[in-house]
């Protein structure tokens, strides 16, 4: 009895073992892509994240330097009244006497935006405040006048975050009793 052997060609194994090798490159390279997108939009949410926080920290800076200057809160005018800085005209900006904080020219990239505005009540009646003794005054009491500072910082068109900021400050009035 005889055998009768028949050999596959060398080429066709060969063939499958490429063609297998060119479905693994193919599904690796859309596994890459995939990390590599998912990379790329974690980076941007993080840059994101960060011109936001640059924003609101330098919002929050405008504020607290506006809040050292006591002539930034007139004492004269209604409840609701602006004081803004000088040359504006806007509504809601009754005075124009907003001293303009060292650090804003430095801000060329954002649009910015502050006032200082009276609320009510117009006068808080015996304030209690019990000041250290290295601040303590004559007065034996005080009034106290309420402000909002306010302050907006927009830099979305120059791709960076933005930012709006109310903090209240209540500014002390001695009593001359």
């Amino acid at each position: 009895m005889t055998t009768i052997s028949r050999k596959l060609p060398l080429w066709s194994s060969r063939g499958a073992v490429l063609l297998i090798a060119l479905i693994f490159m193919l599904l690796l390279s859309v596994i890459a892509a995939t990390v590599m997108q998912s990379a790329i939009l974690q980076l941007r949410m993080a840059g994101n994240d960060q011109f936001m926080e640059e924003a609101q920290h330098l919002a929050q800076a405008i504020a607290a330097e506006l809040s050292l200057n006591p002539g930034n809160f007139l004492l004269t005018g209604e409840v609701g009244d602006g004081n803004c800085p000088p040359g504006r005209q806007d509504a809601g900006c009754d005075q124009s006497q907003l001293q303009v904080p060292a650090s804003v020219p430095t801000l060329d990239a954002y649009a910015l935006d502050y006032r200082v505005v009276r609320q009510e009540p117009l006068l808080w009646k015996g304030f209690p405040v019990r000041e250290a003794e290295h601040l303590a005054s004559s007065s034996t009491g005080f009034d106290a006048a309420l402000f909002e500072i306010e302050v907006q910082l927009d830099g979305s068109g120059n791709g960076l975050g933005s930012a709006h900021v109310v903090q209240g400050m209540v500014v002390r009035v001695p009593v001359m009793r």
